[in-house]
């Protein structure tokens, strides 16, 4: 019983952790700004009701010819990507990838559900 009490006695945590605080807090890049700038944006449009989820239905808006701007998940389809970057390209559309990938989009835009793209409606 006196070893399983020494243990204890010796063992120390930083203040911190007994807080709560375990994340190590590190300074933001420049790049980091950057990211954070298109997905304050895209935030933005989703307030406004002006976003449409999904490749697919972005594939459908650029041939309506309502697509205003893209964004795509880090890790989104590089063939659905290759296609829309083409569409866009025909339609003078911006497409921007983001850091985020499709868990944390749609973390992001509180949907149950991952997102690999968003268009934005003219």
């Amino acid at each position: 019983m006196d070893k399983v009490a020494e243990m204890y006695l010796e063992e120390v945590t930083p203040a911190n952790e007994i807080k709560g605080f375990t994340k190590s807090f590190q300074k933001r890049s420049k790049d980091k700004k950057v990211e954070d700038k298109n997905v304050v944006e895209l935030l933005s449009y989703a307030k406004e009701g002006k976003i449409i989820l999904g490749s697919r239905v972005t594939e459908k808006a650029f041939k309506k010819g309502v697509a205003k701007k893209v964004y795509a998940a880090s890790n989104c389809d590089e063939i659905t990507l290759k296609k829309v970057k083409h569409y866009a390209k025909i339609a003078n559309v911006d497409v921007i990838e983001l850091d985020l990938d499709n868990g944390e989009l749609s973390q992001k835009l509180a949907k149950p559900f991952l997102i690999s793209m968003v268009c934005v409606r003219a």
